[in-house]
């Protein structure tokens, strides 16, 4: 297998120490290692033995400020959680739980996209209904501010 037995400091002299995550960690996982979605968003991985943190680095905590950016937040947090289920699965296939895991936060996700779509309006060209092209009421950035 493609993966397996590489050896990279005996082939390479690559050494993988300085990552301090165990070899085989991504093996067996269960959901007690991974963070949930927000939290794996605002750190940038899923899997709690793959976070580094960086120096002192303080996480900022994302506040939205009305009911569309919280949608949003969690449409962010959601898709991401289901990017990095995705790669893990990639190379664990038959991981039923982090599969039953990876379903649920889609569900989740279509949910909160369908709730920001009722409320705003398309999130991309396939959300798109009715009987006339309504892409966009107004562009984002129109009324936001400036004296041009």
């Amino acid at each position: 297998m493609l993966f397996e037995n590489n050896n990279f400091d005996d082939n390479y002299g690559i050494d993988l120490t300085f990552l301090n995550i165990p070899i085989n960690s991504m093996n067996d996982k269960n959901n007690n290692d991974l963070y949930d979605a927000r939290e794996g968003f605002l750190k940038g991985n899923m899997f709690k033995d793959g976070y580094l943190p960086y120096k002192n680095y303080a996480i900022m905590q994302i506040v939205p400020k009305d009911k569309k950016e919280e949608l949003e937040l969690k449409i962010y947090e959601l898709d991401f959680a289901i990017n990095d289920l995705n790669l893990y699965l990639d190379l664990h296939p038959d991981d039923k739980e982090m599969f039953d895991l990876f379903k649920h936060y889609i569900k989740k996700a279509n949910s909160y996209k369908e709730e920001y779509i009722n409320l705003v309006g398309p999130i991309c060209l396939t959300d798109v209904t009715g009987n006339n092209y309504n892409w966009l009421s107004s562009w984002p950035w129109e009324g936001k501010g400036g004296n041009i």
